[in-house]
């Protein structure tokens, strides 16, 4: 059996790397990669110090997030911000690759022992909610700057409010799964029985906040970029077209959402008159600066290079550690 497997998933790598290649192939055949180029050595150093800057807000907002979150459904005691920011990043690199689900998995497990019993259901159903709520955020975040450009159609806002709810009516389900663990076969009734509760609203809520923000910084890092090339693109539409962008990049057949989310920008951009080898190059950039922060995750990962070992950082945090860790 494990052969099968084994064959069906460097299939399914095989397929996503072909996928992504023939996208970025495509791309190229239609836009002149010298006028790419040309674009690129065109973002000045200001708009590239910008859009780091930025992303760095996003990742900092998003382990602070993980961490209210933890508080939010009840977990014994707190990580370390060291324990959290190593988790974060190596989530990060995990993510980059086909799939782009490992990363939360391990997070996941290597917070289990913060809560009562060790439930790693319940601090993979926390990772899960996060997941979630940066959806809602960017949803959320386009539905406001589409209300607050007119140069797209209202359409938008219509499947951006069917989205949120769905997304909603998720964190609600997994909210009272709990309440329904008696109706249930056992096997499902033992793993809702320890599905995460919000226990401290007041946290759930700044979690929300810290979801848009992350959508905005992403949003801006994206548009100091584009308006270096093309000046006259508006804040509002950038607020709108990264965060669809995003979207499609949740595309599953594609090695991390890569060609078609930048495809999606192109096509989007192009719509209000960026050329397409600014919008491409923007893409790129993006692309790059998300794959250089998420290879940090992969040194911490690879080279162990957090400083003391996982069994010191975890006596500091006044518990076991992980044997996924060393």
């Amino acid at each position: 059996m494990a052969a099968p497997s084994r064959r069906r998933e460097l299939l399914g790598l095989f397929l996503r790397i072909a996928l992504t290649a023939g996208v970025f192939a495509l791309l190229f055949s239609r836009i002149d990669i010298n006028a790419v180029s040309s674009s690129i050595q065109r973002i000045p150093m200001q708009a590239v110090l910008g859009a780091v800057g930025a992303l760095l807000s996003v990742i900092a907002a998003g382990i602070v997030r993980w961490r209210i979150l933890l508080r939010a459904y009840g977990a014994e005691r707190l990580p370390s911000w060291r324990f959290l920011t190593r988790w974060f990043l190596v989530a990060m690199f995990y993510n980059l690759l086909p799939g782009a689900v490992g990363g939360d998995v391990l997070r996941g497990l290597a917070t289990r022992g913060y809560f009562a019993e060790g439930s790693a259901t319940r601090s993979v159903g926390v990772v899960f909610v996060e997941r979630v709520l940066g959806l809602s955020g960017l949803l959320l975040l386009c539905a406001l700057a589409t209300v607050a450009s007119a140069s797209f159609d209202p359409q938008v806002l219509l499947y951006t409010s069917l989205g949120l709810c769905a997304a909603g009516g998720a964190i609600v389900a997994l909210a009272i799964g709990r309440r329904f663990a008696g109706l249930l076969p056992e096997k499902l009734a033992k793993i809702a029985r320890s599905l995460p509760t919000i226990e401290r609203p007041g946290a759930f809520a700044l979690a929300i906040v810290l979801s848009v923000y992350g959508h905005v910084a992403i949003s801006l890092a994206g548009h100091v970029v584009i308006a270096s090339l093309s000046p006259d693109v508006e804040v509002a539409q950038s607020m709108v077209i990264f965060p669809l962008g995003t979207l499609a990049s949740i595309f599953p057949l594609t090695v991390a959402g890569a060609g078609a989310r930048d495809t999606a920008l192109v096509f989007l951009f192009e719509r209000i008159g960026v050329a397409r080898a600014d919008a491409l190059a923007t893409s790129l950039f993006l692309l790059v600066c998300n794959m250089g922060l998420s290879a940090i995750g992969g040194l911490f990962q690879g080279r162990k290079l957090f400083g003391a070992s996982e069994q010191a950082a975890a006596a500091a945090d006044g518990r076991r550690a992980p044997a996924s860790d060393g």
